[in-house]
């Protein structure tokens, strides 16, 4: 017996040392190799494979129903946003611009007011010789078509616009949000403009993205919103930012630089000198610098049902924004509380644009958000009182625009079935076959890139449009392909989508502004599947558009709800006119107003209603006084 297990135990002993041997040559192996071969290097970069492919490699097949027809050269708009000389990733040339339909001359013609960009920061060369940046406005004439009417003096680095009449003269002026100051016009008749910006009291010296005119204090004065988007001490966004994999460069997001303060200015109701209103900067008083953002689109109006109007951020990454009217001059931050801070699964998205519409039809207004590609644009539909609930799958939005990085957005009947649709512009924040990141850059690096071909660098940033239409109350389908026409398949990086009814035949048109390239303009050929109502709402206290006003329409059993807020989808500010599709109701029976100052004894003031496919304009004091709530 002990023999035996001394036997065995220098067996195992044996086993053991050959065991380290065998391990020591292997580890040595292991050494020696490493040591001999160079070192790794990172993998090419397949440029036939990205994430953000290029809509030229994934043409759409031919439309059915061209329902969307590009006539830009046919009604004589030939507008070309400017922004450059191209090459140093200057991050404002990547916003874009805006425009607006207004009446600016009174001849009930709606005219067409574009926002240009302007000369980058930081770049010695001159664009070329003919080179148009100013702001432009368009005459609308009697046989819809358009001419030039005016270039607006000094002005700066536009983005986007709000209209409205700030010294109740019966006629509409100008603001433009700008990198750096923006600018005020005021509307002196015949298209003639002045910058009234050094004396109007507004000192707004961030970059300005979007605006709306509001009367947020009730005293029929239109005061002002501004959304700011980033601050950059150190490079003054003359940066690009870099990816890791290739030499490859782009602009720069959001998260690379510091969030901002939106602004909020009153009318003071008081003038200078020269008879300019005069404006004063609340946003303290007003408790707006509680928080921050990446602001791009704001909304203002009554969200909460409780008469006063609201302000509603887009925030770009971070948590959106919801200001409620406290009703004493402040407001308080409740975006979180009321639903629309982040989406379903708690998280912010790169908010950008904002539709409003009742998409559901119970008589509150919900709300859609656009966002980058590998986020969807969201849904919010309204619980009631201005809370809400996250309703994008049900909605049937997620799955289309999901590839997509959205901008502007629009809730309108484009067919009159009695449902809104909805139309979505895109465009890459990052070029095509870049294989960036889907969310943002690695490092910054000062560039001046060689860019010998302008259009083919904004083609590089180009994205589908898309067209969900309303199928069934708070759902769409997407109708692109089969119907979009050359409105989706337009190849260009889209920023603003604004809709008015400029040739006067009752249905909607579109005009998509697009960065770097020309604006275009879509006619709405769908064949009518009902009636139509559009309303003007005019307060001749204050001679001017009522904005803020809500309005419901009775046609038998049915109830609409909307509102006149111009200034939503991206940078833009819509035809100041309310459009109702009405499906198969061809007569309708009232309408119920709320203006937007609630002098009334806050009461509703009820209209008669009448035949279906008309304009009606509803002139405050001439209906009937009615103690209901909408």
């Amino acid at each position: 017996m002990s023999e035996v297990s001394g036997s065995g135990s220098n067996s195992t002993q044996s086993t053991a040392m050959r065991v380290v041997l065998v391990l020591g040559v292997i580890v040595g192996i292991g050494i020696w190799g490493f040591l001999s071969i160079e070192p790794l290097q990172p993998a090419p970069v397949d440029e036939s494979v990205s994430a953000y492919g290029c809509v030229e490699d994934e043409p759409l097949p031919d439309s059915e129903f061209n329902y969307l027809v590009e006539c830009s050269d046919e009604v004589g708009i030939d507008f070309q946003h400017t922004v450059g000389p191209l090459g140093t990733y200057y991050v404002p040339e990547s916003v874009g611009s805006g425009a607006a339909w207004q009446d600016f001359n009174g001849d009930g013609f709606l005219d067409l007011l574009l926002i240009n960009g302007g000369h980058s920061a930081g770049v010695a060369e001159d664009f070329p010789e003919g080179t148009n940046v100013g702001h432009v406005i368009l005459r609308g004439n009697a046989d819809h078509t358009f001419s030039a009417a005016a270039v607006l003096d000094n002005p700066g680095f536009g983005m986007g616009t709000a209209v409205g009449d700030i010294d109740n003269d019966g006629d509409a002026d100008i603001y433009v949000t700008c990198v750096k100051q923006d600018r005020l016009y005021l509307n002196e008749g015949d298209f003639q403009f002045r910058d009234v910006t050094d004396e109007c009291g507004i000192t707004e010296d961030e970059w300005g993205t979007g605006a709306a005119f509001f009367d947020y204090d009730r005293d029929g004065l239109l005061d002002l919103v501004v959304a700011n988007y980033t601050h950059d001490d150190e490079y003054d966004h003359q940066v690009a930012c870099t990816f890791i994999r290739g030499d490859k460069a782009s602009y720069c997001g959001p998260h690379k630089f510091q969030t901002t303060v939106d602004r909020l200015y009153r009318n003071t109701g008081q003038r200078s000198n020269s008879g300019v209103p005069l404006f004063e900067d609340v946003t303290s008083v007003a408790g707006l610098e509680a928080a921050t953002t990446y602001g791009f689109t704001v909304v203002a109006c009554d969200l909460t049902g409780d008469e006063w109007p609201d302000i509603l951020i887009a925030n770009d990454g971070q948590p959106n924004r919801f200001w409620v009217n406290q009703q004493n001059g402040t407001f308080k931050e409740e975006a979180v509380a009321r639903g629309v801070a982040v989406n379903a699964g708690g998280v912010a998205e790169a908010g950008m644009g904002i539709a409003i519409g009742d998409v559901n039809h119970d008589l509150a207004i919900d709300l859609v958000f656009t966002h980058l590609a590998t986020e969807t644009t969201t849904v919010y539909v309204n619980d009631g009182d201005g809370y809400f609930h996250d309703g994008t799958d049900a909605a049937n939005v997620g799955q289309a625009t999901m590839r997509h990085t959205g901008w502007g957005a629009a809730l309108i009947d484009l067919n009159h079935d009695g449902l809104l649709d909805l139309p979505m512009v895109h465009g890459l924040v990052i070029p095509c076959h870049s294989w960036f990141a889907p969310h943002g850059e690695d490092t910054f690096e000062i560039r001046h890139d060689s860019i010998p071909n302008p259009e083919k660098y904004w083609r590089d940033y180009a994205d589908r449009n898309l067209l969900l239409m309303g199928s069934q109350a708070a759902s769409f389908q997407d109708a692109t392909i089969p119907s979009g026409g050359d409105f989706t398949r337009a190849i260009g990086s889209a920023r603003g989508l604004l809709y008015g009814d400029p040739d006067e035949d009752g249905d909607l048109d579109l005009l998509v502004t697009n960065s770097g390239s020309r604006a275009r303009f879509y006619r709405n050929d769908f064949p009518a599947a009902g009636h139509w109502l559009k309303l003007r709402l005019y307060d001749e206290n204050t001679q001017r558009n009522a904005l803020g006003a809500k309005v419901v329409i009775h046609c038998g059993e049915t109830k609409r709800t909307s509102m006149l807020v111009p200034c939503t989808s991206f940078l833009t500010n819509h035809d100041p006119r309310i459009h109702f599709g009405l499906g198969t109701c061809n007569h309708v029976d009232s309408i119920q107003v709320h203006w937007p100052d609630g002098s009334l004894d806050d009461c509703v003031e009820q209209f008669e209603g009448g035949p279906a496919d008309q304009e009606l304009t509803l002139i405050r004091g001439q209906g009937n006084k009615k103690k209901e709530s909408l």
